[in-house]
């Protein structure tokens, strides 16, 4: 790789992407930004035309099925090779990274397909993404709960930010529950796992008045049957509710590449139409949401990490 190719996002790229000025940046992120190789090339001509052949074909040979039935036993045996390693490497928080984070992959970045220079990038900005998150959104909170909380590892970052906090992660399999217990049990984090099934909520558990809820890449796994869970959500009227969720509405289906992604998207069966539903809860002046953001980054395929705050209206 030619080094005079090599562009390198720095703080201001940080700042645009998370919607806030530069100054608004915590000291915590800068520090991080400075520490992580964020070094990249854009690919341009026929490599970027081989990098949409490959994304196109992809997506004519894809069978996977969000939303099926046996997808339950495939989350579930990946929960429960995490739970294993996890404890059989003597409780190393690097088993709980999720596998669909992987190293060396060609990314999306500003609505261009990008090379990396290092192979744990989409890792380390998602990192700096969700610190940024945490410290804006949750600071403030005695009581968080995180739906569809996998491995537990965004609870642990958030334990490590705020050790005082009461967590709980919620998830519909067993061995997420079991995991993020044994994560709470091993550092003696205030870390509770719950069974919850967001397609069928169970009504009988309540969240803390006045606490935060959040979801990540949890809402896309629902396959557009969310209206279940928003209702639930809308009853127990946590104070804030915060998702970081591939978002189709925010997609310019006008450009190649993101067609592109909108097509995977539809192609996948993720949720749709979630924004939009909370848009029309908020012309019923039912919810207010408080902030809609596009990072403009992703992985090969689509963009998950979009950014949707928004509060129930206490009437």
């Amino acid at each position: 790789m030619a080094v005079e190719t090599m562009l390198k996002l720095e703080e201001q790229d940080f700042a645009r992407a998370f919607g806030i000025d530069v100054e608004e940046l915590p000291e915590e992120c800068k520090v991080l930004i400075a520490e992580k190789d964020f070094g990249y090339e854009v690919l341009e001509g026929p490599e970027r035309d081989k990098v949409i052949l490959d994304v196109l074909k992809r997506i004519d040979s894809d069978r996977q099925v969000v939303g099926a039935d046996e997808r339950q036993a495939v989350w579930d045996k990946g929960w429960t090779d995490n739970l294993k390693d996890f404890i059989e490497s003597g409780y190393s928080l690097d088993k709980l990274i999720p596998r669909f984070i992987r190293p060396n992959q060609i990314i999306r970045f500003n609505g261009n397909y990008i090379r990396l220079s290092n192979p744990n990038f989409e890792l380390d900005f998602y990192s700096i993404y969700r610190l940024w998150l945490f410290k804006e959104y949750f600071q403030e909170f005695d009581a968080v709960y995180e739906f569809g909380c996998g491995t537990g590892f965004n609870l642990v970052a958030l334990a490590q930010l705020y050790p005082e906090k009461r967590l709980h992660g919620l998830d519909f399999v067993r061995s997420s529950v079991e995991l993020v217990n044994k994560i709470g049990e091993a550092y003696e984090w205030n870390i509770t796992g719950h069974l919850f099934d967001m397609l069928s909520p169970d009504e009988s558990l309540r969240i803390e008045p006045e606490s935060a809820v959040f979801t990540i890449g949890a809402v896309e796994q629902l396959a557009g049957r969310f209206e279940p869970f928003l209702q639930w959500l809308l009853d127990q009227s946590p104070a804030l509710c915060v998702h970081v969720e591939p978002t189709i509405e925010l997609y310019d289906e006008t450009r190649l590449f993101d067609y592109l992604a909108a097509k995977f998207h539809r192609k996948r069966g993720y949720t749709q139409g979630y924004l939009t539903r909370l848009r029309e809860l908020e012309s019923r002046n039912e919810v207010q949401i408080l902030q809609v953001k596009r990072p403009f980054f992703g992985s090969l395929f689509m963009e998950g990490y979009a950014l949707t705050v928004w509060k129930p209206c206490h009437v």
